[in-house]
């Protein structure tokens, strides 16, 4: 029996709002991957509007998702009056995320709109500045502020934390990853897990970090790099987002007792726990596979995000990835360039300098849409894809 009913709201229209489910079909990701999509999934949500500053978006948009083309907009300060929203995902990029966030807030204390959270897209900006400024004018609305690390709210994640939590693996000790892409873009997703599955308060105390190359580390634009992580509760880490072959998308987590490993994130789920323990009666213990003990309830991590925004606003817990974590993992992101500026040195965090700024590699794409452009990738064809669409995955349900 559903509780209660909440008006949800999108601004921005593009990729990361609906598309981006298209893009997913067949390969290893839980659907919908999308926000429109999880907002779909969660009977305790009704979609009310969505604002795009483009007119071609917005009537993409309502075509495929059957909304009235009253309930688009193309400013969001008039969507949040008329429609009331409780929840809003912010998908637009990085660039303009700082200035809608912070006007939400304004719209909040005067009582022109009731929004209760705020679900913004990563990184949660372009510069420290803005994202402190960001977390304080949502804390004084009283607006719930959580980013999209996805990962936070994966239940597979989330039960691998609740095991280390337990004590299951013993005293953290290592997080090893291998991933790919940039470290303000991409990398909020690697170095989101890696907080969450070294466990404690999920925050580093200091780094020494490595940047592609001299001129990319001389620059304000995203970047790939390696990092080694020093946490708050001593546990160390070490992350490759230069490429890796293979191991590409590879974790360890390891404790005094056990190790987590998790291969393959982007394509399927492997995950496997390792316990220490006699493989034969008598012997001394060795490391011992076991079954990963799967969650009970499987949803996409979208869904978790949704899920997570509701039980924050009527519980008042912590947001899985909140907004003070989506500050500190790019304050992590700077701080690794930072390093690389001096010598490759060791940097504490928090850093002084709030008015550091590196530009997200989406924002490098200039204002026009890829789907409007012409930029955007088309449906995959493959015979994963193809056996997917007929299991029915990638229809859309027209909102009610």
């Amino acid at each position: 029996m559903v509780r209660e009913r909440y008006r949800a709201a999108l601004i921005g229209l593009g990729r990361i709002a609906d598309t981006i489910d298209d893009e997913v079909v067949g390969t290893g990701w839980f659907v919908p991957f999308s926000h429109m999509g999880s907002y779909m999934d969660v009977p305790e949500v009704q979609v009310v509007g969505g604002t795009d500053l483009h007119p071609q978006q917005r009537a993409w948009f309502g075509e495929r998702w059957g909304m009235d083309p009253a309930h688009l907009y193309e400013s969001y300060e008039e969507m949040l009056e008329r429609e009331r929203p409780d929840i809003v995902s912010v998908c637009t990029s990085a660039a303009p995320r700082a200035k809608v966030v912070l006007d939400i807030a304004r719209m909040v204390r005067a009582g022109r709109t009731g929004v209760k959270c705020l679900w913004v897209e990563k990184p949660i900006a372009n510069s420290l500045a803005d994202a402190d400024a960001m977390v304080a004018a949502c804390r004084e609305a009283g607006i719930v502020l959580l980013m999209n690390a996805m990962r936070a709210s994966d239940v597979y994640y989330r039960r691998a934390r609740a095991l280390i939590d337990a004590g299951a693996l013993g005293k953290m000790l290592q997080i090893t990853t291998h991933s790919g892409g940039n470290v303000s873009h991409m990398g909020t997703h690697i170095l989101g897990a890696m907080c969450l599955l070294a466990g404690g308060s999920e925050r580093v105390s200091w780094i020494v970090g490595e940047v592609e190359s001299d001129e990319k580390a001389a620059g304000d634009v995203d970047f790939a790099a390696n990092v080694y992580l020093a946490f708050e509760n001593g546990v160390r880490g070490f992350c490759r987002m230069m490429p890796s072959g293979p191991a590409n998308w590879m974790i360890d987590a390891i404790g005094e007792t056990g190790r987590i490993h998790v291969r393959n994130v982007d394509k399927g789920y492997e995950w496997e726990l390792w316990r220490m323990a006699p493989a034969v009666e008598g012997e001394r213990p060795t490391p011992v596979r076991h079954v990963f003990p799967r969650p009970q309830r499987i949803w996409s991590a979208g869904v978790g995000q949704v899920k997570d925004a509701i039980a924050c606003i009527e519980t008042g817990k912590t947001p899985n990835c909140s907004g003070e974590m989506a500050v500190h993992l790019l304050e992590i992101a700077i701080a690794i360039r930072e390093s690389h500026r001096r010598g490759n040195v060791h940097i504490d965090l928090p850093l002084t300098d709030r008015d550091q700024v590196l530009r997200s590699s989406e924002t490098m794409h200039g204002d026009q849409p890829r789907i409007i452009s012409g930029g955007e990738r088309p449906p995959p064809t493959h015979l994963l894809a193809q056996i997917a669409r007929r299991e029915g995955i990638g229809r859309r349900r027209p909102v009610s």
